[in-house]
């Protein structure tokens, strides 16, 4: 039996999964109940089997997190086979914790700094330019670049949409690359793509994307991300003997480590070679170009296109793919 939660949270930007999880398990005719993992009450009365599993989305909204907290322990508790994992979400939505996680991990990482203010700021030595960025975060949210220590202002608009000091914050070293990765690990597969940092091209108040805000009403009321869309390119050319090397490191470690059978990865490449910038076992899992590498065939496999879903049959085939490592 697969328990689904009802993330009805998502549902005004199209964001949820349980409709999808549930017409797709219909189809492979395996037993499901679909039930609302935020209520206490509810969770609390279910009675699974060792050989049950729970997967829902408990993702970045700030009421999800605030639910989450109160009912994903009693779901961890009753189940052996949950998505998110215990352990992985632990490090969900807090880079800190990912970055102290890397280190021990030995996953190359870019040094990263923790600032309480600017006069912590200050007694870094650390070269200019820089980039700070919150512990908390999604869609590049208060993720700032400053040219020099003149520069760094806790002002309106460098606080963003959320309105919050810049500090705390983690400092780094700014990277001069023109594009990240993203790698979207699953255990027997993986998807790459490359998104374009066109922040100096585009809107600078956006690093480093520079694609267009959305206004703070549609982030509050309706649940949309910070800014509008990113630009995304295949990346499976890109995916040289380091990268390999590098993205069966991650496999293993997210299997052994984070109990786990999908992890979200952000990279870079540097002129010191690949740097994982921060992961995340929530993610919305679209898959750009329906095209996934496959890791025991070691051939990309591509999915045949319905064109007239549109990106919305590229979130679908990616959570038929998280549902299909967890029921095989």
């Amino acid at each position: 039996m697969i328990y689904i939660h009802k993330d009805v949270i998502y549902e005004t930007i199209g964001g949820s999964w349980y409709y999808t999880i549930a017409h797709y398990l219909r189809k492979k005719r395996v037993p499901y109940k679909v039930v609302n993992g935020h209520n206490v009450d509810e969770v609390t009365s279910l009675n699974p089997t060792k050989d049950d599993t729970f997967i829902g989305r408990f993702a970045h909204d700030e009421l999800d997190k605030k639910l989450s907290k109160q009912t994903l322990p009693i779901i961890w508790d009753k189940f052996d086979k949950v998505f998110p994992s215990k352990k992985s979400y632990h490090f969900y939505d807090n880079k800190k914790r990912q970055y102290k996680f890397m280190l021990e991990n030995n996953i190359p990482c870019l040094e990263t700094y923790s600032v309480k203010n600017k006069k912590d700021l200050s007694n870094l030595k650390i070269k200019y330019p820089i980039v700070l960025k919150k512990s908390w975060g999604a869609g590049s949210e208060q993720v700032n670049y400053f040219d020099r220590f003149e520069d760094v202002i806790d002002n309106k608009k460098n606080r963003g949409w959320t309105l919050k000091s810049i500090y705390p914050t983690l400092a780094q070293e700014y990277q001069d690359v023109k594009y990240d990765y993203k790698i979207l690990l699953f255990d027997s597969k993986f998807v790459i793509y490359k998104r374009l940092m066109n922040w100096k091209n585009g809107n600078k108040d956006n690093f480093p994307y520079g694609t267009e805000p959305n206004t703070r009403e549609d982030i509050l009321k309706l649940r949309k991300p910070p800014f509008k869309d990113i630009k995304m390119y295949d990346a499976f050319d890109d995916v040289d003997e380091d990268l390999m090397k590098l993205i069966k490191k991650l496999l293993k470690i997210q299997k052994e480590k984070l109990d786990t059978y999908f992890m979200g990865w952000d990279l870079l490449k540097t002129k010191d070679g690949y740097k994982v910038l921060e992961f995340s076992v929530v993610n919305e899992i679209m898959i750009p170009n329906l095209k996934f590498f496959d890791l025991s065939k070691k051939e990309i496999i591509k999915y045949p296109s319905k064109k007239h879903f549109g990106n919305r049959e590229k979130r679908i085939v990616g959570i038929k793919n998280l549902i299909n490592e967890y029921i095989k």
